[in-house]
Formats: structure tokens, sequence, C-alpha cells
């Protein structure tokens, strides 16, 4: 396979179900891979495997390494390049390349699904405008519209990279006030510029890795934990919190207690306030006291 060329929806079936099988199975040998996908694939054998396993590494970053020790496969998500990203990304693919062939055998596919929010489709444009600047490493000026200012203004941002929240789509760079966010659908008059500047990809991802969100000066960083009701578990376990987030006093049997180091900031304070009564603030005890607070004022709008 040619670098850059598309997956068709074989092999995009063939990917997924691999990864998400090394995901759940670490350290497979081939021969049970190959058992795996006989009940899903006829047509994966080992040659397929090799060839699909050596096409992740050059194309896209994503490594299946065999671990001596452990006798099998795994997909080593620490030394793949962006592998969340990649999972989502590949997520989009496959449930588009679905509809698809369903689209070539029947035209009703649509009257069974219902997406989460109303479409955008007129802001496309202005994420290939983005996107495109930040591979070519050239600023990109716009007006953009602030919904808490309510107000319009010009900026021109050196972008880094693009970050979705919500199923919005934000881009992350500098202006000459510093690292700034800007909601891709609120933006206009796009163009790019023609001075290249050097990319902070790496600095500006690291900034933001640490918040749930897009604000990372809200607070210094902190070490969050958070008591849940045991009923939520299966859902904080399946769709985390942050990437930091590992459980603690796993003993008791009527909480789910996670920790998370974090920059606490509104969206997270938004994301714990949803829970209402499911969840506890911990750690730390001014953090509570804020959360509590919320409640309250809350509680206050009902009397």
């Amino acid at each position: 396979m040619k670098k850059n060329q598309s997956l068709n929806l074989t092999q995009l079936r063939r990917i997924s179900l691999l990864l998400a099988y090394l995901k759940r199975n670490p350290y497979k040998t081939k021969q049970e891979i190959l058992a795996y996908f006989e009940d899903n694939d006829k047509g994966f054998i080992d040659r397929t495997f090799y060839r699909l396993k050596e096409t992740l590494a050059r194309d896209f970053g994503i490594e299946i390494v065999f671990d001596y020790n452990n006798g099998g496969y795994f997909f080593d998500q620490e030394n793949s390049s962006n592998p969340e990203s990649f999972l989502s990304l590949l997520e989009i693919l496959t449930t588009a390349e679905l509809f698809s062939a369903n689209f070539k055998e029947k035209n009703n596919a649509l009257s069974f699904v219902e997406f989460e929010n109303k479409a955008a489709i007129e802001h496309i444009p202005n994420f290939k405008i983005v996107l495109d600047a930040i591979q070519q490493q050239l600023p990109v000026t716009f007006k953009h519209n602030s919904f808490y200012h309510l107000k319009q203004e010009e900026y021109t941002l050196k972008p880094y990279f693009l970050k979705q929240y919500q199923n919005r789509w934000y881009v992350i760079g500098e202006t000459e006030k510093g690292y700034r966010t800007f909601g891709i659908d609120r933006i206009e008059n796009s163009t790019i510029g023609t001075k290249k500047f050097k990319a902070k990809t790496e600095e500006a991802k690291d900034k933001f890795s640490q918040v749930i969100g897009l604000n990372y000066v809200d607070h210094k960083l902190e070490k969050i934990e958070l008591s849940f009701h045991i009923s939520q578990k299966p859902y904080i376990v399946s769709l985390p919190l942050h990437h930091s987030q590992k459980e603690i006093n796993a003993d008791n049997e009527n909480a789910f207690a996670i920790e998370l180091r974090i920059h606490p900031n509104f969206e997270f304070t938004q994301q714990v306030l949803k829970y209402g009564s499911l969840v506890k603030v911990v750690e730390p005890k001014w953090l509570a006291k804020e959360i509590k607070e919320e409640l309250w004022k809350g509680f206050e709008g009902y009397l």
C-alpha cells in the first residue's frame, strides 16, 4: 500500500477489529489473532496481518509490537504517534464508509440514525483553511465572534493544532498576546498569510494536556480526588474524565473514587456539577467548597 493511499472499508474494518482486540487482549500470539479473525473475517491470513502491521507503522505511526517476555503482540500506545487521535479518526472514517456502502444498496440509512447536534457544514471551509495553515506553518487571519464578550474582533494566529471538545472544533495557537483558543464555527473571512513560523505544537499540546476543556490558566496544577456513587463506575471507566484518571481506594464497595492531576477550570466544574448528588469532591477542600456553593445557588433558584 502506498503512503497516503485512502483506506477502503475492508481495511478500515480490519484495523478497527485488530486494534480493539489487542487493546482488550494484549500479548496475543499470531495464531490467536488469526483465530479471532477466523470468526470475523475469513480473508484475514498471516500475510494480511503482517501487511496491516507494516502499513499502520509506516503510514500512521501506530505500533503493534511483539513482546518476547510475554510471548505475544500488543498495541504499543506509548510509542505510537497520537494513538487516541488515530482511533477517533478511525471511528469517523469507518462510520462514514459504512454509511457510504449502505447508501449504495439502500438510501434509507439516515432514517435509523439520530445525530447528537445540529450540523454546521458551513464551517467546513474554515476547518480546511486552518488545517492547511497548521500544516504549512503559516499564520491565519480571521474575524472571531466571541460568545463571552458578544462582539467580533480580528485576530492573526499562529495555529498549532486542532482540538475537539463537546462536538465543537477549536484551533489553538498564539496571537501577539499569547496562547489563545478559537471556535472554528465562530470565525469568518479566514485568510492564510505568507510568513512561515516555527511550530510549537508539542509545547501547546502539553499546556492543554492537563486540563479538561479549553482553559489552562484558571488554577495551578492540582491533585483532584472525586468520589462517585458506585453506579457511575462503568460510565467513568469506559469514558474517563481525563487521561490522568486513576482509581483509588478500590476496596470500597460503596463508592468509586478516582484521582486526577489537572488544572481545575470552568469546564471541569461543569463536568462535576452535571453528576449532582452522584459525586463528591474530596480534595482539594477549596474546590469542594466552590462546588458546594454552586449547588446551593442552584437550590436557591427553586425557593
